[in-house]
């Protein structure tokens, strides 16, 4: 991928994301922090994909740190994770893969439209993991600062 194409991406995915942040009400002062999180989730996931080549891994990885941005910037910001995991996740959605398998099922050409589709069932599990992997992550150490507070209070387990 050449330079200008990587930045045109970028540009691209931080509009969309302000965009979508714009769509859904975000807060004015939230915006930046919102906006930022589909840029980082963009270049995770160009970066990722200039290792690996294929989209499980990058949308996993990519997904898993927006969804570990989301839950600081949350908490910094005193917001819903939503307000910046949605934003961080829209850069990742596989809009080229759904478009091509439509139109190629539409048009009788079941091998691509099925080789599309897969392209795009890849991405949606891999963005699902990377969230879900990520709320796994955090639930677990905000379970173990809980414990390692209680313990160090004094109280007896």
């Amino acid at each position: 991928m050449a330079w200008s194409e990587i930045w045109i991406t970028l540009l691209t995915a931080t509009l969309g994301s302000l965009g979508f942040s714009i769509i859904f009400y975000v807060k004015p002062q939230r915006l930046p922090l919102a906006t930022l999180a589909g840029l980082l989730t963009c270049a995770i996931y160009l970066w990722c994909k200039t290792l690996t080549g294929g989209e499980f891994i990058p949308n996993l990885v990519a997904a898993f740190a927006g969804a570990v941005y989301a839950e600081i910037a949350a908490r910094i910001t005193k917001a819903p994770v939503p307000v910046y995991l949605i934003p961080s996740t829209i850069p990742l959605v596989p809009g080229g893969a759904l478009y091509n398998t439509m139109s190629h099922f539409l048009s009788g050409a079941y091998i691509e439209a099925g080789k599309y589709g897969l392209i795009a069932l890849q991405v949606a599990v891999g963005i699902a993991a990377g969230v879900i992997a990520a709320s796994v992550v955090g639930l677990s150490l905000r379970s173990a600062t809980q414990r390692l507070t209680h313990r160090t209070k004094g109280d007896k387990i």
